[in-house]
């Protein structure tokens, strides 16, 4: 008798085992970790990085908090989002109030003037080389 007749008792192969059953992820976390890199990257573009990152924030709480009442797993990637999008918001806070003290001092509101007063490319870069002096001085 040939293999393909044969039981799988009379041919020593097991059947394949089945599979465990799929646990359900927490899709929240999941959203949490992709939003907190996105707002990361994305932070150049303040307008796009720093909602991103407010979204993380809220995702990584809610993740959290049904991590907790039971639902599977996510909990890692809930902090790692919670902890992206606050990493991004403290770094948007850093580059604004630079940005701020630059403007608010003597060489940024001589550049903000000089910059009024240009008519032309040309004299909007000069102005923009003037500060530059300025500030590396």
């Amino acid at each position: 008798m040939s293999d393909a007749y044969r039981s799988p008792e009379q041919t020593g192969s097991q059947s394949p085992a089945a599979s465990a059953p799929a646990r359900a992820g927490n899709g929240l976390a999941v959203a949490a970790l992709v939003t907190g890199i996105a707002s990361l990257l994305l932070l150049w573009l303040w307008f796009v990085g720093i909602p991103l990152a407010l979204v993380a924030i809220g995702l990584g709480i809610a993740a959290l908090r049904r991590a907790r009442s039971g639902a599977a797993g996510g909990r890692g990637m809930a902090i790692t989002g919670i902890t992206l999008g606050a990493v991004t918001v403290v770094i948007a806070g850093i580059l604004i109030a630079v940005g701020i003290s630059v403007l608010s001092s003597d060489e940024g509101k001589d550049l903000q003037a000089c910059l009024n007063k240009a008519q032309t490319q040309q004299a909007q870069q000069d102005c923009s080389k003037r500060f530059n002096n300025d500030v590396s001085n």
